[in-house]
């Protein structure tokens, strides 16, 4: 006996007929989305392609299309489609990285504040070496300047640059979930510590980082090769140093020949830097300065050495070079991109004086770095008096409860703080969303962010919204065999008349 079948809403509501199974193929769950967006003109429609999968070329975006699209339009659409795309795939990147340790140091703003203040206090300790070195003549026969010959002291005159081995302790692969706070925590109880420099993440490395411990002598160098070999981290993580032997690059960048005039440019505008970058690190006297008065005095000599004073201050304190206007973390990541030293070239009576617009952009924007105060976050604000009203229940008059473990209140403000107290992981939850929406904002922005390469599709993938519009063409062979102006005696007429 066949059992009785009842039709449920869906079928009666697509008009499929009672008893009939619908093809799983025709089924709207099985179609694929189309995102269709009409025209200007409202005569036509663009074929949007999906975000996932591959890129696609404006050939590619064009060859999908099911009707002809006007050139500028198609481009407009396009340019939004690559937008979207590129922008999608950002935020895959940021939800693959925002939980790891390199990440957070980069984006999170009481964390990145936290590693920007170490720099500050770092800035602070060598801006005293620097200004002693100084006073002691450490830097005599200093000259930032093309000699048309090289040198093989790194470290020594006449350019004083950096060299990347010396007292320095080198620690290779540091695993993507090891923070620096956590190396650092074990680094500062070595003598004659002075920095920990980390490199960028290693895209083929899995995104782990290296790292160069530097020493203020040979003796404690080498004791802390002694003191750090096994030392725990973490419990799945030791420290293996060994001396640095980086064969990285070694060249000095000379500039283009430059005006005699522009010594006294560049002094100003490095003093001007100066001042502003130390402001930014908390440093508020600095006597290695010298007024326009006392510049003016001096002779052509002592203006160049100066100069360099600054132009190395700014290398050594600040890691920024003042020729090709770039900034880094520390001096071993500027000298591993800019070289161990960035001179002028020598001196041309027919050269223009010249001011880079990037120094002057750097001086002025200087003070405008905001330091992030969760307490004065108003969005965050908002969004936790959400929560607040979220899990407050009034049942009567001077009656409130939790409506999260069920308590009762005679007050909705002591809910407020109960939930500050006994729900503390919710609220953690609220405050991580907020967090990471304003490292999702800080990381879209950076220019220097990292990424994953962008996949392009090939012109040989298959899409399934792909369909290669054409004009509508005849077939010049095509024949009607049953036209009776056609009829040929030969062949039997079909009239259907049997039927």
């Amino acid at each position: 006996m066949q059992d009785d079948f009842n039709p449920g809403f869906s079928e009666i509501h697509n008009n499929v007929p009672v008893g009939r199974k619908r093809s799983r193929s025709r089924s709207p769950d099985r179609r694929p989305t189309r995102n269709f967006v009409k025209l200007q003109d409202g005569k036509g429609s663009v074929l949007i392609p999906s975000l996932a999968g591959g890129l696609l070329t404006f050939k590619q975006f064009m060859e999908m299309q099911h009707s002809p699209i006007p050139l500028s339009e198609a481009q407009n659409f396009y340019n939004d489609y690559k937008s979207k795309f590129e922008q999608k795939h950002l935020e895959i990147f940021f939800a693959e990285h925002k939980s790891e340790p390199w990440f957070i140091e980069k984006y999170d703003p009481i964390v990145s504040q936290k590693w920007q203040e170490e720099r500050n206090l770092n800035a602070k300790m060598m801006q005293r070496i620097f200004i002693e070195n100084v006073k002691n003549n450490i830097f005599q026969g200093l000259k930032l300047q093309d000699i048309g010959s090289t040198t093989d002291n790194l470290s020594g005159q006449p350019f004083f640059g950096f060299d990347p081995n010396s007292l320095t302790l080198f620690l290779k692969t540091i695993p993507t979930n090891i923070s620096r706070w956590e190396i650092l925590d074990v680094l500062k109880n070595c003598n004659g510590f002075l920095s920990l420099s980390m490199s960028e993440p290693l895209k083929s490395q899995n995104f782990a980082r290296f790292a160069w411990v530097l020493f203020d002598s040979e003796e404690h160098c080498g004791e802390g090769l002694q003191v750090l070999n096994g030392k725990q981290v973490t419990q799945d993580f030791r420290l293996s140093p060994i001396l640095s032997r980086t064969s990285s690059s070694k060249n000095i960048k000379i500039q283009t020949p430059s005006s005699i005039e522009n010594i006294e440019n560049d002094w100003k505008l490095s003093a001007q830097l100066i001042t502003a970058l130390d402001r930014e690190k908390g440093i508020y006297e600095n006597p290695l300065l010298i007024s326009l008065e006392q510049f003016s005095e001096i002779s052509l000599p002592e203006k160049e050495l100066q100069l360099d004073y600054q132009l190395l201050y700014l290398r050594k304190i600040h890691s920024f070079c003042f020729y090709c206007v770039e900034e880094y973390d520390d001096e071993r990541m500027l000298a591993a991109k800019c070289g161990i030293a960035h001179v002028r070239g020598k001196y041309d009576k027919n050269a223009k004086i010249f001011i880079d617009p990037k120094i002057e952009t750097r001086i002025t924007t200087s003070g405008n770095i905001i330091k992030y105060d969760k307490d004065t976050d108003e969005i965050l604000a908002k969004k936790l008096k959400e929560f607040e009203d979220k899990y407050t229940v009034q049942e009567e008059e001077n009656k409130y409860r939790c409506d999260l473990c069920k308590k009762l209140f005679r007050g909705s403000e002591f809910i407020k703080k109960h939930l500050a107290v006994r729900h503390v992981e919710e609220v953690n939850v609220v405050i991580k969303e907020r967090m990471e929406s304003i490292m999702l904002e800080k990381y879209l922005t950076d220019p220097g962010k990292l990424t994953n390469p962008v996949i392009l599709a090939n012109d040989s993938m298959k899409f399934n919204d792909r369909r290669r519009w054409e004009p509508r063409k005849t077939n010049e062979n095509y024949e009607d065999l049953d036209d009776p102006a056609r009829r040929n005696s030969k062949r039997k007429i079909v009239d259907y008349s049997d039927i």
